[in-house]
């Protein structure tokens, strides 16, 4: 189902691996800079996954899979949060990463 999606505009991704990785590097940047910048570590993180979402979204992706990678990413996040209240915000996005990197392996192994 969505290993055919071709990016539309910019050819920088040809499978949804590759679109995932370059919107979460997307996230990444902006998360960065929301940190730098002074926003609260919960207000970086939801600026981080509009912009990833909006990636996706623009380069193709179905809506149900781009809230489900999203969604992913949220609950990794919080998580991790959750256990780690004073913890680093930056293992607090790894951690999104990590449960994005795991429903996109679950989704793949459905198909």
């Amino acid at each position: 189902m969505v290993e055919n999606i071709e990016p539309v505009g910019e050819d920088f991704s040809k499978s949804i691996e590759d679109l995932a990785e370059h919107a979460g590097d997307v996230a990444l940047e902006i998360y960065r800079a929301q940190i730098n910048g002074g926003s609260k570590q919960i207000h970086a993180f939801s600026k981080a996954i509009d912009a990833a979402k909006n990636v996706m979204m623009d380069a193709g992706c179905p809506l149900d899979f781009c809230d489900l990678l999203a969604n992913a990413a949220i609950n990794g996040y919080n998580s991790f949060v959750k256990e780690n209240p004073d913890g680093d915000p930056m293992e607090a996005f790894d951690a999104a990463g990590e449960f994005v990197s795991d429903a996109l392996e679950s989704e793949f192994r459905k198909s």
